[in-house]
């Protein structure tokens, strides 16, 4: 069955169906006209003659009638004839107009995919079917039935075997059948052209393909070029193989010269540094590639590799250079105004009404350099994926509701309200319940730091279809008490934050901790930025609850009422 998606204009192809029908019914038509005409014609030129060196003699036996037919008969084959052509040039330009594939190509169907030459063949011996029918008609006419205008003097029947009358009907419906037959063979031709697939869809066509292919997916290049050489060889000693061989040459070296030319200009911009050079690539119609084809893609997947490779190097680089100055800065600080309170007490002494406030400093910035080196060391080992997964079964709901309960003074501080909104009948999932929780905290803690204060945070859960598994996706909206000028791809780098003054207590390393947890449970991690307002998404796949562990749980539930009833 074919896989391709296909392209259906219903309304078009009914009106195309309907002028090929028209197109058989006005060839039919005119045929049997034209066998009339020619009849009555020949009847007026053998009027009288009573030899037997004449196969059909008689007379006229109505003149006037004999007229009336020979002039109605002609203007109609006329008339129908004109109309038959003019149709069949309709229907051959729309053919393959309605039903086409997802490049626009017409669509074949089974009777197109045989051989061409099949269809050819049974064009040919269609028409010349329809054709010879024209004789029969022609006897029929002859003999003096249905026109009543001529008297025929010979008394052998043509038609011995079947009544006229059902002879003649008999002989209409297989001559419009083989008209139907011979039009159907053209279309299928016509839209074999138009799909450029006339040749492959042959005998000949597809036995060529064949060896051409085999020889292309060869990976002997030798075997093939020694095989095509002896055959060139055999058919030039030949009159008629020689040209064969020349028209071979100039068809096939001057595209073979272009793409080693092609090829040779790759590899030099290559050289050169230029990785974004593609060197152009040509297929057949099945995707065939030749030896030189797949040379040139193998060298483009090399550039694309090299590039990526460097690409990567160069933003490891940069972020191995930010990572340094900002960690310098983020521990200098603390340290600094450590140092500096230090030495304030060292010189004011611990007897010093200061001394406590002094204190009360050093330990706030001994807690923040302690948790910087924490969420350092987190995020290195996620990074690295050295932290240990326990993928199990939990509720998302729950966990939410645990985090908000212990992050609830942190929230109310900030005069944040947190709106919850499930639209799942089911929130389990397959996670690590520490690890998610971490990054619940890790988002949460976010908000409470620079979420606009007395704002909404809104989380929604819902379910989604990705790649064919069913998931939950959990959704943070909160309104950034500071401007947003930055963008998701760089908020989620380490020590990025929302303020680049950094003046907050974030480390700038929570959402790229989470980021690279949630990958590791193989979830879905982003964050979007619309003005000030911004979303982070996680997505986890959806647990698969049995329906017989469903039903245990409720039978044992059942069980232990039942029980507890019988004790009452």
């Amino acid at each position: 069955m074919d896989t391709k998606s296909r392209k259906y204009n219903k309304v078009g192809y009914s009106g195309y169906c309907i002028i090929c029908c028209l197109v058989v019914v006005l060839i039919t038509i005119s045929l049997l006209s034209g066998s009339i005409f020619a009849a009555t014609e020949d009847m007026q030129w053998i009027d009288g003659y009573e030899t037997m060196d004449h196969y059909y003699f008689g007379e006229i036996t109505d003149a006037a009638r004999h007229e009336a037919i020979m002039n109605i008969s002609g203007w109609v084959m006329l008339g129908t004839g004109v109309a038959a052509v003019a149709g069949l040039i309709a229907a051959l330009v729309m053919t393959g107009r309605f039903v086409t594939d997802e490049e626009g190509k017409p669509d074949l169907n089974w009777f197109d995919r045989i051989w061409s030459e099949v269809h050819l063949a049974g064009g040919i011996a269609a028409g010349t079917l329809a054709g010879a029918m024209l004789e029969i008609y022609y006897q029929f006419w002859m003999q003096g039935m249905y026109l009543k205008i001529w008297n025929w003097y010979n008394n052998y029947d043509l038609s011995e075997s079947l009544a006229p009358n059902v002879e003649f009907v008999f002989l209409l419906i297989m001559q419009a059948l083989a008209v139907g037959t011979a039009l159907a063979c053209l279309i299928t031709l016509c839209k074999k052209l138009k799909a450029r697939e006339f040749w492959e869809k042959s005998l000949l066509g597809g036995i060529y393909f064949m060896i051409v292919r085999g020889i292309k997916n060869s990976s002997n290049t030798l075997f093939k070029v020694v095989i095509i050489l002896i055959i060139g060889a055999f058919l030039c000693s030949t009159w008629i193989g020689l040209p064969v061989v020349l028209v071979l040459i100039v068809y096939y070296v001057p595209k073979i010269c272009k793409q080693f030319d092609e090829i040779k200009t790759g590899v030099t911009e290559v050289k050169n540094g230029n990785l974004e050079y593609k060197i152009p690539v040509n297929c057949d119609a099945k995707g065939f590639k030749s030896d030189l084809g797949r040379l040139a893609s193998d060298i483009n997947d090399i550039s694309q590799a090299s590039n990526i490779a460097i690409q990567n190097e160069l933003k490891s680089q940069r972020l191995k250079t930010d990572l340094i100055s900002n960690v310098s800065h983020d521990l200098k600080t603390p340290l600094t105004s450590m140092i500096s309170y230090v030495g304030l007490i060292k010189q004011e002494g611990l007897d010093s009404p200061n001394a406590p406030e002094y204190l009360d400093i050093i330990d706030q910035k001994t807690q923040r350099l302690k948790t910087l080196t924490e969420d350092l060391f987190e995020a290195a080992k996620a990074s690295s994926g050295a932290v240990p997964v326990n993928m199990e079964d939990i509720d998302l709901s729950s966990l939410i509701t645990q985090t908000l309960v212990e992050m609830e003074e942190t929230l109310e501080a900030r005069n944040l309200q947190v709106h919850v909104k499930n639209l799942c009948e089911d929130t389990h999932i397959r996670a690590d319940g520490q690890l998610l929780w971490r990054v619940l905290e890790n988002l949460m803690g976010n908000i409470a730091k620079y979420a606009l204060e007395g704002s909404r945070v809104y989380i929604n859960l819902s379910e989604h279809m990705l790649r064919g598994s069913e998931q939950i996706l959990l959704e943070i909206k909160n309104v950034s008490k500071d401007e947003l000028n930055i963008s998701a791809d760089e908020l989620m780098e380490r020590f990025k934050r929302g303020d680049e003054s950094r003046t907050t207590e974030g480390s700038g390393l929570g959402l790229a901790i989470a980021k690279d947890l949630v990958k590791m449970m193989n979830g879905v991690f982003e964050i979007s930025i619309d003005g000030d307002l911004f979303k982070a998404s996680v997505m986890m796949e959806k647990a698969k609850l049995t329906a017989s562990a469903d039903k245990e749980d409720t039978e044992s539930t059942d069980s232990t009422e039942s029980t507890e009833s019988t004790e009452e």
